[in-house]
């Protein structure tokens, strides 16, 4: 009898054992997956990344342009070279239209680099309306607005685009994360 309980305690152990090493397994992988969160691991990969570009009215599939679907299903040419990018966005609101919760707004919150670059893009195409994409697809067609003040402190930008709120909720969660992504501390750069 005692031969039984000790070769069925061994073998409930093993098995205990096996069972645990998937358990152990998935919750590793777990916590890898929660580590995509942390803009400084080695494996994050970032989400919602905004890029606003300029349309080719007359392509010449060129290199430098892509053609793209919009959202009824026609193709517009863009040009690849991004005007403005993830990569100047410190934050972002998500403003609800009033009367309409299913319509969102965007504001940005732009670093330096980001407030002349939007300058830029807001003088070049005043009257011209430039392509907003999301992970490389289109999401929307906008003439870019100027800053929301003239004092040199803000840098806040209002894109009045009409987009849902999943998507607007999204592009709001990985901003800061996105941001610190693609302009690490000098302090992260000797952690190994």
């Amino acid at each position: 009898m005692k031969r039984f309980f000790s070769t069925f305690c061994a073998a409930a152990l093993t098995v205990i054992c096996f069972c645990g090493c998937e358990a152990f397994q998935e919750a590793l992988k777990d916590s890898a997956e929660v580590g995509n969160d942390n803009p400084n691991a080695e494996n994050y990969e970032p989400r919602f990344i905004l890029g606003v570009f300029s349309i080719v009215e007359y392509p010449r599939a060129s290199s430098t342009e892509r053609e793209i679907e919009s959202l009824d299903g026609r193709k517009i040419w863009i040009n690849t070279h991004q005007a403005f990018s993830s990569k100047y966005l410190r934050d972002v609101r998500v403003i609800a239209r009033p009367g309409d919760p299913d319509v969102c707004d965007l504001q940005l919150r732009l670093d330096r680099t980001g407030k002349l670059q939007w300058e830029m893009l807001a003088g070049r195409f005043r009257d011209t309306p430039v392509v907003l994409a999301v992970d490389g697809r289109y999401l929307a067609k906008f003439i870019p607005e100027w800053p929301d003040d003239d004092d040199q402190a803000s840098n806040w930008v209002t894109l009045r685009i009409g987009i849902d709120p999943y998507t607007a909720k999204g592009i709001a969660k990985y901003a800061k994360k996105n941001y610190y992504y693609y302009n690490p501390d000098a302090a992260s750069w000797w952690n190994f």
